[in-house]
């Protein structure tokens, strides 16, 4: 089973799953739901042997689940409109930090391992990822002509923006930014108004974008080629 983890409010993670078979999307709606417990600890005795969830309102246990693609990088208070308002944003960290303990439980299982910041992956200073792309970073707070684009296992793909579409060269240093830091799905902004040689870095998004039909496909294509790759280790 595949594991998509998102906001309702994200038409792209709905998009995703559809017609991907053994594909289910998971939301913070489906952590308001009985049926949640983690498996127990190597220095325990208590709790479940194995985990168990729901996802698309339906259980699973942590054993079924093969792959984990996270779009999400933490529950907002506005996923949870079924929480009374004054309990919202205590409610949205609690399953933030549930997700996130939870997701490191699977482990490799993660297409992006989550990390002490978010669910989808690390979230590190601009100016790091820059470097590691060998970008400038912009300065001012609004980018003059953005673009964003999806990085999806070495592949530039354009996802919003008025800006002109990425250089080849642009989108080599992006997927090196990528696999330098190990992580094989992301998005980020970039600037291209600068009339430079090379664009800006505005942001790396914390959590990657599935907005566009390539963008949908080439994230099937990358966790059928990871979940190949282990079925034949």
């Amino acid at each position: 089973m595949i594991l998509v983890l998102a906001s309702e409010r994200d038409p792209g993670a709905a998009a995703l799953v559809a017609g991907w078979a053994g594909a289910r999307l998971l939301t913070p709606a489906d952590l308001s739901l009985p049926g949640w417990s983690l498996a127990a600890g190597p220095s325990c005795g208590t709790g479940p042997a194995v985990g168990r969830g729901i996802a698309d309102g339906e259980p699973f246990t942590d054993d079924r689940v093969r792959c984990v693609v996270s779009l999400l990088a933490g529950v907002e208070a506005g996923d949870l409109t079924w929480i009374a308002e004054e309990h919202r944003t205590y409610v949205a960290g609690e399953m933030t930090a549930f997700l996130g303990h939870w997701l490191d439980t699977l482990g490799a299982r993660c297409l992006v391992a989550p990390s002490h910041a978010g669910l989808a992956g690390p979230c590190l200073p601009t100016s790091e990822w820059g470097r590691s792309a060998g970008l400038p970073v912009t300065r001012g707070d609004e980018p003059v002509a953005p673009v964003v684009v999806t990085v999806v296992a070495g592949e530039v793909f354009r996802v919003a923006g008025d800006g002109p579409a990425p250089s080849g060269e642009v989108r080599r240093r992006l997927a090196r930014m990528a696999t330098t830091r190990a992580v094989p799905l992301l998005s980020a902004v970039l600037d291209l108004g600068g009339g430079a040689a090379l664009p800006w870095l505005h942001a790396v998004l914390p959590a990657p974008l599935a907005r566009t039909v390539p963008v949908r496909a080439a994230i099937r294509a990358e966790v059928g080629r990871v979940l190949g790759a282990e079925a034949v280790s």
